[in-house]
């Protein structure tokens, strides 16, 4: 892998801190990367293309508060959390894990991360926002959820760009940019607070019982679930477990169990290094093949060839 780097450099440090990075390997894997640091806050834009999945170890330097956006993704696979033109925002922890990286098939895929503390967080708090009392009390790290991301409005693309370009220099540029990145937060809690329209057929009763299941599901989805089970704890009929459920989070009950279980079976791989016959008996499966199968399915390799 080979690596270029062009950073700002000072007697003293600046009030504002770029770099360059270029990086690469065999493979074929090719990223470019701008990074602008200050006032504890991090602008990433990047590109990359990968012809094939791979995995990389990435070990984040702070707690820290992500907001990705996926400015440009021709080549989206399904196995994405966000596609093209989608956000989202999650929490990032300074421990080492690994990035699973689909192929690209040969187009490039385009991004932009907003990186802030939760300072930063903490001093545009309201209990006004439901995004964010939501926010607040969630701790899972490095894994982004659906339940944060949403479509990107027209006018981030032009902040985005502003931050990119900004006409100001040393301090005055910091105090631009921090001004752009507020705004640009300020404009992910709008999207994220506005309501889904719950589809037609459902009360907003019906909704609020379908996310009270999803969560649960989220909560148990390691154990064996029925639909009947389901309907039972949610308190719904099981024909508007699955219609609904289908409708309101675009995939089916055991299709969302299943991806679940598969993000699972990952990290099991890879973090807790554990063999493929014990994945897929922890994933419930009966033969090691189907588990196979379905990996293959969901992430576009074998489960041996993630362990290599």
């Amino acid at each position: 892998m080979t690596r270029r780097c062009q950073v700002t450099h000072s007697a003293d440090k600046p009030p504002v801190q770029e770099k360059q990075l270029s990086i690469g390997d065999a493979s074929g894997f090719r990223i470019q990367l701008e990074e602008i640091t200050f006032n504890g806050v991090d602008l990433r834009w990047g590109s990359y293309i990968n012809h094939d999945a791979k995995v990389m170890s990435f070990h984040p330097e702070k707690k820290a508060i992500v907001s990705h956006f996926r400015i440009q993704d021709a080549g989206a696979a399904s196995t994405h959390a966000i596609r093209e033109k989608q956000f989202v925002v999650y929490r990032e922890s300074p421990e080492s894990h690994d990035l699973f990286i689909p192929p690209t098939n040969n187009k490039i895929r385009s991004f932009f991360e907003l990186i802030v503390t939760d300072d930063f967080f903490d001093h545009i708090f309201t209990e006004e926002s439901r995004f964010m009392e939501r926010f607040r009390r969630y701790n899972t790290f490095n894994i982004p959820a659906p339940e944060f991301t949403a479509q990107m409005l027209p006018a981030m693309y032009s902040v985005i760009n502003d931050m990119q370009h900004s006409p100001y220099s040393g301090a005055l540029k910091a105090t631009y940019l921090e001004t752009k990145a507020t705004e640009l937060f300020l404009m992910q809690i709008l999207q994220l607070d506005q309501p889904s329209p719950a589809p037609a057929g459902l009360t907003p009763g019906d909704t609020e019982r379908l996310h009270s299941i999803k969560y649960y599901i989220d909560q148990h989805y390691e154990k064996p679930l029925s639909i009947l089970e389901l309907a039972r704890t949610a308190g719904i009929n099981q024909m508007k477990l699955k219609n609904g459920f289908k409708a309101l989070f675009n995939t089916t009950v055991f299709g969302y169990i299943s991806g679940l279980r598969m993000q699972e079976a990952r990290r099991l791989l890879l973090e807790e290094k554990m063999y493929v016959n014990e994945v897929a008996d922890r994933m419930g499966y009966k033969y090691p093949q189907h588990f196979t199968a379905a990996f293959r399915k969901k992430f576009g390799l074998l489960p041996k060839d993630l362990k290599n």
